[in-house]
């Protein structure tokens, strides 16, 4: 009897904190747009480190970059409130999703930043990656 009882006072003290930690962790699952986003950036690198060749930003707006290599042409545009990518103009694999704006700029130490600007639902997130 005695036994049983200090098995339940134990279970019931585990219980909150196992709410407490599960809750956390459902945030951080569903969180998305940091996922799609890591993945943009790494395809992104990908290519960059890849390709030694020129890279091009359209200079009107900003929201296209293009590495230009010997034999291939990747362009990443941004259509319809997505980035998408294009090898030699044929395909579109769409990198992200829900995207608001985009903003390619060259710096003058050669490193290529982007800024984004994501929403998600009612929320807006600007994000900013440096390559």
């Amino acid at each position: 009897m005695l036994f049983a009882l200090m098995i339940t006072v134990l279970l019931l003290t585990i219980i909150p904190s196992l709410f407490k930690s599960t809750t956390a962790l459902s945030v951080l699952a569903n969180d998305h747009l940091n996922i799609e986003s890591e993945f943009f950036a790494r395809d992104l690198t990908q290519d960059l480190m890849n390709n030694k060749g020129d890279i091009m930003i359209d200079k009107s707006k900003g929201t296209q970059l293009s590495i230009k290599d010997k034999n291939k042409l990747i362009s990443y545009s941004f259509k319809n409130n997505k980035i998408v990518k294009s090898i030699n103009g044929k395909g579109n694999i769409t990198l992200l999703n829900n995207v608001k704006a985009i903003k390619f700029r060259i710096l003058k130490n050669k490193s290529l930043l982007v800024n984004l600007k994501i929403f998600d639902k009612d929320k807006t997130f600007e994000k900013q990656i440096q390559f």
